[in-house]
């Protein structure tokens, strides 16, 4: 039994504002007594008989305030809910003022009748659910992605985390982990015998085999590293090219502003788009200006440093005029990745006198749009989405199938591997490999949270919000 769920816990558990329904969970030993004693049923129940995934009519009245408001309860008995624990939501009309009453009223009366009830804090749901068994620790911050995600494939790989796809995947490079130290141990306890139960070449064998199947847990398909903060995708031109304006019409809405005046963006701006569930950060930046300015110069340098950022760097022409001229104006010598070529304001009818672009930019994918007319942009989101599927996006920072946790806890325990294998190549004793290979075992688990500590849960859960 862990200490810190002896209390019994209370939170709202919807997002705060007014809305059609709003939803408070109570959690712990004492939840359905906590609830027994303001709750007003229709028709009368008898609470201690009542079966597990119940609901029930009723409504609160808080004395004081000579109020009563409807409720419903769902009353889930353990084991049989989320926290393993007695449970009890409470939905009610989605008034801030109500569910602010209901809290106080919760814990008041809570602490008139001596019991042990408070306020959760951050992801204490999910991490009774974690400490309880009902989910490993790796499907908990699937949880949290849950709770994140912006875009459907966002989702659909939370889903599948929490579903305990990650946890499957670790438990199986553990088990042949697991499997050859057996064999590596059992050697050792025969070693006075002469019988030689695994050989030192097998024991190189195996190892590299775990080598090369955690080394792709670390080098995943590009497809599968889009982070919910989005593609850094980079707008960059000469002033007035229609940059703003081409954000613009790819959102749908207005985003940056827009004036015939040069320069009018001094700074970055960021706005995300979503196209068939990948999720791109769209950076709009001070048009190039050499100016000494302060205010510009500071702009410029926010530019470069997004640039120098950049998965995708969308150059930005305007077609009305010289292009040759506009890119002698640019820096693109360190220009590098992913580039795509935009000729905008193609609806000019001066665009048409103007055909051929400088043999620098033949290499890279080219479009022609216009902000105003919308011609190009369906061609321009799909360039983008190609430059992703397509693989071609270095994103090796990053991992949608594990967290940083996660990559860092496969990282130490590969570098035990290779410890392993090195003791191996060295013809060292088996006790060496063996402890190695324990080593990998147990960082392994932290994953799951087989092994795990107070700061691990910590860090963890406190990214979760109140009622999670």
């Amino acid at each position: 039994m862990f200490p810190e769920t002896q209390d019994t816990i209370v939170a709202a558990s919807t997002p705060s504002g007014r809305s059609l329904c709003a939803i408070i969970k109570i959690s712990g030993p004492e939840a359905i007594q906590c609830i027994k004693d303001i709750f007003i049923p229709t028709p009368q129940i008898n609470f201690e008989h009542i079966p597990t995934y119940t609901s029930l009519c009723g409504h609160i009245r808080f004395p004081a305030e000579h109020v009563t408001i409807p409720v419903v309860l769902y009353i889930m008995k353990q084991p049989y809910s989320y926290t393993k624990e007695d449970v009890v939501e409470i939905h009610t009309p989605g008034s801030p003022v109500i569910v602010e009453m209901l809290l106080c009223f919760i814990l008041s009366n809570g602490i008139h009748t001596k019991k042990s009830i408070r306020l959760s804090q951050p992801g204490e749901f999910t991490k009774r659910a974690f400490l309880h068994g009902r989910i490993d620790l790796a499907q908990a911050e699937g949880v949290l992605h849950i709770i994140r995600a912006q875009t459907d494939r966002e989702l659909n790989r939370a889903v599948a985390q929490l579903g305990g796809d990650v946890s499957k995947k670790i438990k199986h490079i553990q088990n042949d982990i697991v499997s050859l130290c057996s064999y590596i141990e059992a050697a050792i306890d025969f070693s006075d015998q002469d019988i030689e139960l695994i050989s030192t070449a097998e024991i190189r064998n195996r190892i590299e085999i775990l080598e090369k199947n955690m080394l792709q847990f670390l080098t995943q398909p590009e497809t599968m590293k889009v982070t919910s903060e989005g593609i850094d995708t980079v707008l960059y031109g000469n002033p007035n090219v229609g940059k703003s304006s081409l954000i613009n019409a790819l959102l749908g809405r207005k985003r940056s502003i827009v004036c015939e005046i040069p320069g009018t963006t001094r700074d970055v701006i960021t706005s995300t788009l979503e196209i068939e569930g990948i999720c791109f950060k769209l950076i709009d930046t001070a048009g190039i200006d050499n100016t000494e300015d302060v205010i510009m110069s500071g702009a410029m340098e926010m530019a470069q440093a997004s640039l120098k950022r950049a998965q995708i760097v969308v150059l930005v022409f305007d077609g009305s005029i010289d292009i040759s001229k506009q890119v002698k104006e640019m820096e693109l010598e360190d220009l590098t990745g992913n580039v795509i070529v935009i000729i905008n304001k193609c609806d000019l009818q001066k665009n048409k006198q103007i055909t051929e672009i400088p043999g620098m930019l033949k290499k890279y994918p080219l479009v022609h749009t216009s902000a105003l007319t919308g011609e190009g942009l369906e061609r321009l989101k799909e360039l983008l989405t190609e430059s992703v599927l397509g693989g071609r996006i270095n994103l090796s920072g990053d991992s949608a199938c594990f967290t940083v946790r996660q990559r860092e806890a496969i990282q130490r325990s590969l570098q035990s591997i290779h410890r392993a294998m090195e003791s191996a190549e060295n013809n060292e004793s088996h006790e060496f490999i063996a402890l190695s290979l324990h080593e990998a075992i147990d960082t392994l688990g932290e994953i799951a949270g087989e092994v795990t500590t107070e700061d691990i849960l910590d860090k963890v859960f406190s990214e979760f919000c109140i009622g999670k």
